[in-house]
């Protein structure tokens, strides 16, 4: 396995978003390119999410993972025709040559209740979580965090269309009723590397943007051009966000979707709480006019955000569609290893 290294801060700058929305935001916006164009990660500061919303998510994480195992595999993704839902260490979806994941976590996305037009008409990806039955304020606690993240996921959204060369509002017609999700994960202590396995394989995120909550336990590791691997450790007080594919494509490929992995090498159990920022089901991407010129042609063909979605969630999970009886067996075979 390739030698990792601590980061340099200076490498994945710190940004302090306050002000950001203010007459004073030129400076944040500046820098929000900055880091687009050179690396795709940075942290934020000064986010508004209030230390007790932090704390409880952390709280809803232990609480849920720590229930018994019978009572987790009851809310097993495959049971959610949106993917949501538990997932045990290991599993695959219609892909089943790339490497298994040494975590499991739990996905929510937002609940727009039966009478949203979305859910009337059948769309997919719209409609309810799966909720644990004995896990008393979970449900609150999540869907509150949620919220605020969405919240800063509409502020941190105007940062990136002014960053590029955008009205403030530049991308919100792509973002009425975002399919964006929250995954709670769990990385147990990883020891030995077996097979490969790490604590999520080297990827890029495949939506706009993510903003992730880390816990105190390092992990977050990043990639650079020539191979090389940084962590990227915990700063208390701030999230870590990061440029993904789609908004690599819409930029036409000037922002950074920058390599990433998570190796919990710390002998504790690791937490972390990403919400992954993504387009409306009806959304069609392409790279927009500030990028596009007659040296820069169009490097990315229309992209139709929610189809690819739904494909890229059945190669990546169990299928909604896929019988109890293969579930209960892929899940007996996981315990086992």
């Amino acid at each position: 396995m390739q030698m990792t290294q601590r980061l340099d801060v200076t490498q994945i700058p710190i940004i302090d978003i306050g002000v950001l929305g203010s007459e004073r935001q030129a400076g944040v916006i500046s820098a929000i390119r900055q880091a687009c164009e050179q690396s795709g990660f940075f942290y934020i500061t000064n986010h508004g999410i209030p230390q007790s919303e932090i704390d409880a998510i952390f709280s809803a994480c232990e609480n849920f993972f720590a229930l018994p195992q019978a009572e987790r595999d009851a809310l097993y993704l495959v049971k959610s025709p949106n993917y949501r839902g538990y997932l045990p260490i290991g599993v695959l979806g219609a892909n089943t040559e790339r490497p298994r994941d040494l975590l499991e976590s739990f996905q929510i996305g937002a609940e727009p209740g039966l009478a949203d037009a979305q859910v009337q008409a059948g769309t997919p990806l719209h409609g309810a979580n799966l909720w644990p039955a004995n896990l008393p304020g979970f449900r609150d606690d999540l869907l509150r965090y949620f919220a605020f993240m969405e919240d800063l996921s509409r502020r941190l959204l105007r940062g990136f269309a002014l960053a590029a060369d955008l009205p403030a509002d530049g991308f919100d017609h792509w973002f009425e009723a975002p399919l964006s999700q929250m995954r709670l994960l769990h990385y147990p202590a990883q020891e030995v590397f077996r097979d490969g396995m790490l604590g999520a394989r080297a990827h890029r995120d495949f939506g706009f943007f993510t903003i992730l909550l880390q816990g105190e336990v390092d992990g977050l590791e990043v990639g650079n051009e020539a191979g090389d691997w940084f962590v990227a450790p915990p700063i208390a007080g701030s999230f870590v966000v990061n440029v993904a594919e789609m908004l690599k494509l819409v930029s036409n490929g000037q922002f950074v979707s920058a390599l990433h992995r998570v190796v919990n090498r710390s002998g504790r159990e690791r937490y972390s709480v990403p919400f992954f920022v993504n387009p409306s089901f009806d959304a069609v991407l392409a790279p927009m006019t500030p990028f596009v010129d007659e040296s820069h042609p169009a490097g990315f063909p229309p992209y139709h955000a929610g189809p690819e979605t739904l494909d890229f969630y059945r190669r990546l999970w169990p299928s909604a569609a896929q019988s109890q009886s293969q579930s209960q067996s892929l899940s007996q075979s996981l315990s086992e290893w």
